[in-house]
């Protein structure tokens, strides 16, 4: 008995990936046949779930089960069966082959029928290929053949594949336009190259049981461009890379696949670079190099490239290759697409406006082609190159002299966090604003975005609270108190409470601050009280009491000796009929960017008690937070790129 000289579950065991499905069965089995020097490949496609009549979930139902492949090839000879028999066979090498590929038929179906029938020889040969293969177990008789033919029957799903008692079921459905698509994409290279040659090759796919049929043709095939160019490694070797592209102005998809063996492999988005063409235009992309036929493995469906790292074996990194080829791509988008610089510059003011501290850290390949690259992916490497150069500048820290180039970047780095932290503030001013245009109860959700609830703060930092929406000034403070008793914020500060009657009362927000260096121990004081901003009946009354309690605040505090001067807010929503109330009662509008601030004086009490709406405090707030963000925009890097554009 001369069985294969390979143990083959071993093979399909451990050497094929448990990712295989029936799609990679179909282009193997085609891609065979086109290698066999076939013109013609029909697949007839069988399920045993014959939908009912009229079933409307017919299509998800109809799974496949057997595969039959009939092609015009040479079939199996002498010298293709002597190869079949040989794992990893050097035949035909140089068409791509690995000399594996039919073990992956083994990883889906437990049995596949071969027929060939040979025309050369007049000969039919037939034998089944399994777990229990055997070379000698090929049936070889005389036929009268006119034409070569090859069928080859893929029975018997594997349990891995289907097991009904562990409810397992990963066939995939008969959908023609799906799978006609697939194989079209995955089989793109094999089909131009032989397009090139003059060979015209016809793949049909038939459904076996309603008979329809779907058909790639040589016309499905565009006539590609190309674009050659090097990539060097870390010792300085150059490695050769060919990309063929096609793009039309025609409403469609863009396609791109890095290529090994003349079969696409994975898709650029896999490998950390998404693409995308504007409205109106579809494309393919087909990255090819002899660096990917030796490192891809044996499925075709992976490579062993790392993302970043390199070594002897993989002397290339998809950051690497995906540098270079955004280059190559640049140069094409701006050949074929006219707009690109527009495009482009849209979404460069995009990413801007969204997050403008990030706007030196986005890589020169991705500005020139920005418009066709995934903002998030965009943003995602600028942020990690960010947060690169931050750390080492931490890492620099304490050092006794530092280099010009180390302080540049630790000023550009403090530049960045600065600029973080507006953009930061406009985000919290946009999500304010939708919280009062709703008009619900958000009276605390409002108190928790100044300053949390029941805590304390002896220094301002950046993210700490956002008390900077009552005023930049405030962020001076040397004490801040949230939803605390008079009696602890006056301890909060070095003050007793000895004398006053209302020490239990909790004014909303209490800070203290003092504007004169050299006696810190004199301070002013500023108090918040909120009200809500949905009362149904009555409003204008039990808004007007925040006044009251405010004043009773003030009396408290304006006993302590260490308090000077006290500025008093009430926030709340300003209506009509509130503000008739507050002109009444002597309070005057004072100018401002929205709805006008009231303010009264009250000479006795010597206080300012300010009324404002919580519309207008944002809409200041905005204001400043736009002059600063405005100065940094038109000193960015992209704003002067942006201005060569419009140019």
């Amino acid at each position: 008995m001369s069985k294969m000289l390979a143990e083959i579950k071993r093979i399909v065991t451990e050497d094929v990936s448990n990712r295989i499905t029936q799609y990679d069965v179909l282009y193997e089995a085609i891609t065979n046949a086109i290698h066999a020097n076939a013109t013609s490949v029909i697949c007839t496609l069988h399920s045993v779930n014959i939908p009912l009549e009229g079933d409307e979930g017919a299509l998800a139902s109809k799974k496949l089960d057997t595969i039959k492949v009939l092609d015009n090839g040479d079939g199996l000879t002498t010298v293709n069966y002597e190869s079949f028999c040989k794992y990893r066979t050097e035949h035909k090498k140089a068409l791509g082959c690995k000399g594996v590929g039919r073990f992956i038929f083994l990883k889906v179906y437990k049995n596949i029928i071969y027929t060939s029938f040979i025309k050369e020889d007049q000969q039919k040969c037939s034998f089944a290929f399994n777990f229990d293969f055997d070379t000698d177990n090929v049936k070889k008789e005389k036929a009268e053949v006119k034409n070569n033919s090859t069928h080859v029957e893929f029975i018997s799903l594997s349990p891995q594949y289907l097991d009904n008692k562990k409810d397992l079921d990963k066939r995939i459905t008969i959908d023609l336009g799906l799978i006609r698509e697939k194989v079209l994409l995955n089989l793109m290279p094999t089909l131009f190259f032989y397009k090139k040659k003059g060979v015209k090759v016809t793949i049909e796919f038939i459904d076996d049981y309603s008979k329809e049929k779907s058909i790639i043709s040589e016309t499905d095939i565009p006539d590609f461009a190309e674009s050659n160019f090097k990539i060097k490694d870390g010792d300085g070797v150059s490695y050769d890379f060919k990309l063929h592209y096609y793009i039309e102005n025609v409403k469609g998809k863009l396609f791109a696949f890095h290529c090994a063996n003349n079969r696409t492999v994975n898709e650029f988005s896999e490998h950390d670079l998404k693409i995308t063409l504007p409205f109106g235009y579809s494309g393919l992309l087909l990255l090819e190099s002899d660096y990917f036929d030796r490192h891809v493995n044996h499925e075709r469906n992976g490579f062993d490239i790392y993302p970043i790292r390199t070594d002897f074996v993989s002397p290339l990194s998809w950051e690497m290759i995906n540098g270079l080829l955004k280059n190559q791509i640049s140069n094409i988008v701006k050949q074929r697409v006219p707009e690109t610089e527009q495009i482009n510059a849209a979404k460069l003011e995009d990413i801007q406006n969204e997050r403008p501290y990030l706007t030196n850290y986005i890589e020169e390949e991705d500005i020139d082609m920005a418009g066709f690259l995934d903002k998030k992916h965009i943003i995602d490497k600028a942020k990690k190159r960010f947060d690169t150069a931050k750390e080492g500048v931490l890492s620099n820290a304490g050092k006794e002299e530092y280099t010009d180039k180390e302080l540049q970047e630790a000023i550009q780095i403090a530049q960045n966090e600065l600029v973080s932290y507006v953009n930061d503030r406009a985000q919290v001013l946009e999500r304010l604003i939708k919280l009062v245009d709703k008009k619900e109860k958000i009276e605390e959700i409002i108190h928790n975005l100044f300053m949390e609830k029941g805590s304390t703060d002896d220094y301002f930092a950046l993210g700490k609270n956002n008390l900077w929406l009552l005023d930049d000034r405030f962020t001076s403070y040397s004490y801040a108190a949230s939803d605390k008793r008079i009696k602890d914020v006056l301890t909060g500060i070095g003050e007793n409470s000895d004398g006053i009657t209302n020490q239990n009362d909790e004014p909303d927000i209490a800070l203290f601050f003092s504007h004169n260096p050299t006696n810190p121990e004199r301070l002013n004081s500023v108090i918040v009280e909120l009200k809500s901003f949905d009362y149904d009946a009555k409003a204008s009354r039990k808004k007007f009491s925040g006044i009251h309690q405010l004043r009773d605040y003030v009396k408290a505090f304006k006993t302590r000796e260490k308090i000077e001067e006290i500025y008093a807010f009430l926030i709340t929503d300003i209506d009509q009929k509130l503000a008739d109330d507050l002109r009444e009662d002597d309070y005057i509008p004072l100018f401002s960017t929205e709805s006008p601030i009231f303010h009264r004086f009250y000479d006795k009490l010597g206080i300012s008690i300010y009324v404002v709406s919580a519309r207008t405090l944002i809409k200041d707030a905005e204001a400043r937070n736009k002059v600063f963000l405005d100065i940094i925009r038109k000193q960015s890097r992209l704003n002067k790129i942006l201005k060569n554009t419009d140019k």
